[in-house]
């Protein structure tokens, strides 16, 4: 039976062999091939990675070769029983890894692949390919130690009463259930401004009480398959990305929704989740609508 595999795109950065781990480690956990994916150019004397220069030469085909093939058996140190296989694509990174999205159960890329500036530029590397992936993506970003009390180990995952957040729900407590932890499930609201002037008081209330019924029905419906994993509802009012990204410490995974390709809906990439892949402090995964 044929099995789609993890795919992870790697390079030489420290964010590369993080996010081999991560998607080695998964791989195992799902019971799912590995694809390692390496894209270089031979244009030039620098891999593209985001069209950003590496420290070292991949100039010709042997050198991309030699270090996919490394990849492959660190990820068999990883998990030793997983199926690895590895690919080498002419040409930049982005579009490589979009090329695998219809064969792939989920693409794994690195977060943070050079820090500072540059490190903002791979960042949008892991927007561009969320935004237009067919299948999850996965962005693994640096685990930053705890401060003393810090959170407990958990999925967290945004929910706004769209189709797509119901999917994140499903793909974050299939992942709370490998890990075995909890999932807290985030929603944000803003109460009703009219004609530039805050709403009354009693109209705020009606709107958090209708906000907190949404919540409960979506994350209800799409925890049906797992009722032995808890799920804490958090209702908060104030940006979601800035919440989601205060929970990412300390968390296992942080989960959110993209409603796809093409239209205005696509924004929401920009306003929330390319907000939390930039500031997180743990993997994000990016889910899209089934229906998008």
């Amino acid at each position: 039976m044929y099995r789609r595999p993890i795919v992870v795109g790697v390079d030489a950065s420290d964010s590369g062999r993080d996010a081999l781990d991560w998607a080695a480690a998964e791989a195992a956990a799902c019971r799912l091939p590995l694809c390692v994916l390496h894209a270089y150019s031979t244009m030039s004397s620098w891999a593209m990675v985001s069209e950003v220069p590496l420290p070292y030469d991949d100039a010709s085909a042997a050198v991309a070769a030699a270090l996919v093939e490394h990849a492959a058996a660190r990820a068999r140190c990883v998990a030793s029983d997983i199926e690895v296989s590895t690919r080498l694509v002419e040409g930049t990174r982005a579009p490589a890894m979009l090329a695998q999205c219809r064969d792939a159960e989920l693409l794994v890329i690195g977060g943070r692949a050079l820090g500072g500036a540059r490190g903002m530029v791979a960042g949008s590397l892991g927007a561009r390919v969320a935004m237009h992936a067919d299948c999850p993506v996965v962005v693994v970003h640096p685990m930053r130690p705890l401060a003393p009390g810090g959170s407990p180990a958990r999925v967290v995952v945004g929910v706004d009463g769209t189709p797509s957040s119901g999917r994140a729900i499903e793909f974050a407590v299939r992942a709370a259930v490998q890990r075995g932890v909890d999932v807290t499930a985030v929603h944000a609201w803003s109460p009703q401004v009219v004609a530039g002037l805050s709403a009354s008081r009693e109209a705020q209330s009606g709107a958090e009480a209708a906000a907190w019924r949404t919540f409960q029905a979506v994350v209800a419906q799409s925890h049906l398959q797992h009722r032995k994993v808890r799920v804490d509802l958090r209702l908060v009012q104030g940006p979601a990305q800035d919440v989601l990204v205060a929970e990412s410490a300390g968390a296992a995974l942080v989960v959110v929704g993209s409603r796809g390709r093409g239209s205005v809906r696509a924004a929401l990439l920009g306003s929330v989740s390319r907000a939390v892949l930039r500031r997180a402090c743990c993997p994000v995964a990016v889910v899209r609508s089934r229906t998008s």
